[in-house]
């Protein structure tokens, strides 16, 4: 197996990941994107000297780490070699993503972080409004950490593209003006991360993982436009 950015630092989040991943090429996409999102994070938590009281940073690291592990559980990523389907539709990843790490014993901020980090939270209305495959509820962050962390998870996306605050708001516009507010009240809170450092840190990796899914499958660029999207949000060219 190759060595993945900081698989040793991390080891036991790591082995999660690990554990529910399907290939190495998946595995290789949701970790570390994850750990651009914990990079994401270090660097708001430092530029707000956020209150270690208020935000443990071991757990706002683990729980950035850990937020997308529902991806490997759910559908929308078949395309990848030997990623099997599931049945079971991308908007539950973060649900399905909760109830994992429930049962491998992590800390109630660091489940309910990955089971409300889409969007700026999604609302029972929310399910009903826009036909979410989501169990009714309020799935909507309670504590700072959880804000924290749905909020760094928006600045970059798995397939793979980092995103501005501009993309960001452009993206939520398409769900009403009131998650474009609840975004903007978050930029407001903590500013905006600066990614130029994060960026080239991992330039290399998303040039490599591009050229390995080309390799792999008849998929392209991932995040280029294409004639179809998956229910990942991915462009899948025929």
């Amino acid at each position: 197996m190759k060595h993945f950015v900081n698989q040793d630092t991390y080891l036991t989040e790591f082995n999660v990941h690990k554990k529910y991943a399907a290939s190495e090429l998946i595995l290789d996409l949701v970790w570390t994107h994850c750990n651009i999102i914990a990079d994401v994070a270090i660097n708001l938590y430092q530029k707000n000297n956020l209150d270690p009281n208020v935000y443990n940073l071991g757990v706002v690291v683990q729980a950035a780490l850990l937020h997308d592990i529902g991806v490997y559980v759910c559908d929308g990523y078949e395309f990848l070699t030997d990623q099997p389907s599931f049945n079971k539709p991308y908007v539950q990843h973060t649900l399905a993503g909760a109830m994992i790490l429930q049962k491998e014993g992590f800390s109630s901020d660091v489940v309910q972080s990955a089971n409300v980090h889409a969007g700026v939270g999604l609302t029972s209305d929310d399910i009903h409004k826009f036909g979410l495959q989501l169990p009714d509820g309020d799935y909507v962050p309670t504590t700072p950490v959880q804000r924290f962390i749905t909020y760094c998870a928006k600045f970059h996306s798995k397939a793979p593209k980092f995103k501005t605050v501009e993309d960001i708001r452009e993206g939520l516009g398409k769900y009403g003006k009131e998650k474009q507010e609840a975004f903007d009240a978050l930029v407001a809170e903590y500013g905006s991360p600066d990614l130029d450092d994060i960026k080239e840190k991992y330039n290399s990796w998303h040039q490599g993982f591009a050229y390995e899914v080309a390799k792999a499958t008849n998929v392209g660029n991932l995040h280029e436009a294409g004639p179809e999207l998956n229910s990942a949000g991915i462009a899948v060219t025929k």
